[in-house]
């Protein structure tokens, strides 16, 4: 499983966990997005920063296509959440 957070503005810097979906449907929910690989500890995020959207990918999750670690999306959470919901 894939966990998807968001994070910044009202969220704060540990983010707000908004889903759990199978590693295999990933890249469908992230469209077009390429999400920048940004290492194997959860990103720090500054209080005043801008707002956007973490992709964990768990140890036990390994695949083909993604690496263990995570993710930033491209895709700020009112974008992605648009986006979940147009699904």
């Amino acid at each position: 499983m894939a966990k998807i957070f968001y994070c910044g503005g009202s969220s704060g810097r540990l983010g707000i966990l908004r889903a759990v979906i199978p590693i295999g449907e990933l890249s469908g929910v992230l469209s077009t997005d390429i999400p920048k690989y940004v290492g194997k500890s959860f990103p720090r995020m500054k209080l005043t920063g801008p707002s956007c959207t973490v992709i964990e990918v768990a140890p036990d999750e390994k695949h083909v296509r993604w690496r263990v670690g995570f993710y930033c999306a491209a895709k700020g959470p009112h974008e992605f959440e648009d986006h979940l919901r147009a699904l």
